[in-house]
């Protein structure tokens, strides 16, 4: 189906061995040539995938051959994809911008990166290689932008990031000034229950009171009679409406 890109990736790993084999070090770096190369080769296989717009077959494809390596495709043509954008079409692979693969005894790559650049018909780009214990671990477009382009996008992110901040600390700031609202909320609750609640306590005292009055009817008239006596006058005149223990 895609047998081509397991082809190219198989070939660029044999390429990666043998650029290391005869040397006696112990540990040596992928040279450039080789280095440009393999950069070349999977800047345009990702490019191709992504204008052909295979990314699901070749990504299931290549998953059935080495597991992960799909997911690593996948990301691929994502990367690409977001870079396009910018720059449109792409026009060649340029130069080679760095290189840190480095390759064991036996010249299997061991880690490392290539970086290679992306001429494009706006803009330019950088597709960046990690090797990592023998894989392919990430390929990834990033495109080029100049000081000026760089401080400008800097710029509107800081712009960004303080208005959200500024706009939830103007909204904490209402919802706190809302809390003197409540007070006053129940203040008028307060108020439209206060008539009621009287007139129910004064009758309830009323109702008190003359159960008092009913119930002590002999001590009414035993302290009249002694206030006539002390007074000097009758009964008569005295109405006692209410008896309270004194303190």
């Amino acid at each position: 189906m895609k047998k081509w890109l397991l082809a190219i990736i198989s070939s660029c790993l044999c390429l990666l061995m043998l650029t290391g084999c005869g040397n006696e070090k112990e540990v040596t770096y992928l040279d450039k040539d080789s280095a440009l190369q393999t950069g070349e080769y999977l800047a345009n296989m990702i490019y191709s995938i992504n204008l052909n717009g295979s990314v699901d077959s070749v990504a299931y494809q290549a998953n059935q051959e080495t597991p992960g390596l799909g997911n690593v495709i996948s990301s691929a043509c994502e990367s690409m994809s977001k870079a396009m954008a910018e720059m449109e079409t792409l026009e060649a692979v340029g130069e080679l911008k760095s290189n840190s693969v480095e390759l064991d005894s036996l010249g299997n790559p061991v880690k490392g990166t290539i970086e290679v650049e992306l001429l494009g018909s706006k803009k330019n780009a950088t597709f960046e290689i990690v090797f990592e214990r023998g894989e392919f671990k990430s390929f990834t477009t990033n495109v080029n932008y100049t000081f000026g382009e760089s401080m400008s996008k800097a710029g509107l992110n800081t712009l960004l990031g303080m208005g959200t901040v500024f706009c939830v600390l103007v909204l904490i700031s209402f919802i706190i000034s809302a809390f003197n609202l409540i007070p006053k909320i129940q203040g008028m609750f307060k108020k439209d229950k206060t008539p009621a609640s009287t007139a129910v306590d004064s009758t309830i005292a009323q109702i008190i009171e003359k159960e008092e009055l009913s119930d002590d009817l002999e001590l009414v008239a035993v302290i009249s009679a002694a206030i006539a006596s002390y007074e000097g006058t009758s009964s008569d005149g005295f109405v006692v409406r209410s008896i309270r223990r004194a303190r």
